[in-house]
């Protein structure tokens, strides 16, 4: 073995062994969750009155919850949901400089033809997966829902946000 492969398989193993805990991390956080994330989202777009746009799971202060982001009166807002017990434990609006969407990204989410929490339970029935995070994206002038799944055989899906049309995200 030469230098220069053995330090290429160290690097990769030492990239592995890094990996492999965070995704191990995220899947025990997915796994200990007793709330759907549809039901979460449904919780907060009830409390919150508006429409949400992108949810995922966090560890926050020891507790389990998801962020979920929505548009009420052309706004954002944030909302978390204790992930064990679905109840809605913090609301806020997000600052401007924190926003990693436009006007026009929340014009789209608040327009949609179908609620994240129906986009979800689409995406869930199609896939035999259970989504763990989504949120609103747009590529070429289109926006859609991208959804990361567990137990599904593609991990990533695109969902159009005007047709549902769904579309695997093969990775490069």
């Amino acid at each position: 073995m030469t230098a220069k492969t053995f330090f290429l398989a160290a690097a990769v193993a030492a990239t592995g062994a890094v990996a492999l805990p965070a995704i191990a991390q995220v899947a025990n956080l997915a796994a200990a969750q007793t709330v759907p994330l549809a039901q979460a989202v449904a919780a907060a777009e009830q409390a919150v009155g508006g429409r949400a746009f992108d949810a995922d799971l966090d560890h926050e202060k020891g507790v389990l919850v998801y962020e979920i982001d929505l548009v009420k009166d052309g706004r954002a807002v944030e909302a978390h949901v204790d992930a064990a017990t679905g109840k809605v434990v913090r609301q806020q609006k997000l600052a401007a400089v924190r926003l990693p969407f436009t006007g026009e990204h929340l014009k789209a989410a608040q327009t949609a033809p179908r609620t994240l929490s129906q986009t979800i339970a689409l995406v869930e029935g199609s896939t035999k997966g259970k989504v763990t995070d989504i949120g609103l994206e747009r590529d070429g002038g289109r926006y859609y829902y991208e959804a990361e799944l567990a137990g599904a055989q593609h991990r990533e899906v695109r969902v159009d946000l005007r047709t549902g049309a769904l579309t695997p995200v093969i990775d490069d």
